[in-house]
């Protein structure tokens, strides 16, 4: 039996492995550098031997292709020390391993609205230099930037659904939760390859929206039962890899390059912009600039938010500060 070691696992996958001993998953799917059990019939753990771990994930020290490791519907072994193959071949050593979380943290102050809308408008400029594939040629009209000179009108998918993508982009910034949630509708489980380019759109506004509930305590009560919503539409209506996906961003958690560049513009922390967005534009064949056109659009909704709701309690500030009648007799 070939040993692996884990050198980082996910805070909430060791969670579950201790409510699950001696339980039995399944390999679900098996790529280069990474592979997919599952337990049940929709929980994933994703082993990678890549640094980019994910939510129910573990981290192995650099090893060879998985390809050759492992075949699609193996049994895996569950345990708190070692995922172990039924056939053995192979165990996944755990004792030692880091403890990575998986949601955002509220461990720095919320950027200032005007570093905001600046760090919008510079990862805006970069994403308009990268090659327009999946929804990306629909950067200009969601993103409110001028057309590229020469850009094409786009694949079939993007002309396709750019009404939708539009219409769900207007309700969420009018703030009408009960229509986004319809238009949602139209939008999970669009576009081609494991994780769908709507889905990977709606990943990043249910992160937004959960980090603005984190950040804002009291403001933004709707968002989690909004973010269930639309992560229930997916476990019927699109792949199982991009249910578990829109699952955990609905909570709040998602993979370290994608919380990386999500802590890079919205929290008071320095980093750079164009390393972490250029990490997570690496992803699948269009599913990074899926992505990033999400975040663009949801932090618009984010900047306008938090302005307006600045605004309101300033303005019930100074209504205190003025002199009060004295009560009548």
């Amino acid at each position: 039996m070939r040993t692996l070691n884990a050198i980082t696992a996910a805070d909430d996958l060791l969670e579950f492995l201790g409510t699950h001993p001696g339980e039995r998953s399944r390999i679900h799917s098996v790529y280069p550098h990474a592979l997919n059990l599952l337990v049940g019939e929709s929980t994933l753990i994703t082993i990678t031997n890549r640094a980019d771990l994910t939510p129910m994930g573990l981290e192995l020290s650099p090893s060879e292709s998985f390809a050759g490791l492992a075949r699609a519907g193996e049994e895996i072994m569950l345990g708190t020390e070692s995922l172990r193959s039924v056939n053995a071949a192979f165990e996944v050593n755990l004792e030692g391993a880091s403890v990575w979380q998986s949601n955002l943290r509220a461990d720095h102050p919320p950027r200032p609205i005007e570093e905001i809308a600046s760090l919008r408008r510079r990862l805006a400029g970069w994403l308009a230099s990268q090659p327009a594939t999946g929804l990306m040629p629909l950067l200009p009209r969601l993103a409110k930037l001028p057309p590229r000179i020469g850009q094409a009108s786009g694949n079939i998918y993007s002309r396709y659904i750019a009404e939708d993508l539009a219409a769900f982009t207007g309700a969420i910034n009018a703030s009408d939760w009960e229509h986004a949630q319809t238009l949602a509708d139209r939008l999970v489980g669009f576009g081609m390859g494991s994780t769908p380019s709507c889905d990977d759109f709606l990943a990043a506004y249910l992160l937004v929206l959960k980090a603005a509930e984190m950040l804002h305590p009291g403001r933004f009560g709707w968002v989690s039962a909004f973010n269930r919503a639309i992560a229930r539409k997916a476990e019927n209506r699109s792949t199982l890899l991009s249910a578990n996906m829109l699952r955990h961003a609905s909570a709040g958690k998602t993979g370290r390059s994608h919380q990386r560049l999500l802590r890079t513009c919205l929290l008071n922390v320095e980093d750079d912009l164009a390393d972490a967005a250029s990490q997570v534009f690496g992803h699948g064949a269009s599913s990074g600039g899926d992505f990033l056109l999400g975040l663009l659009c949801a932090m618009e909704w984010y900047q306008n938010a938090i302005s307006e709701t600045s605004k309101k309690g300033e303005s019930a500030w100074v209504a205190l500060q003025r002199p009060q009648p004295a009560p009548g007799i």
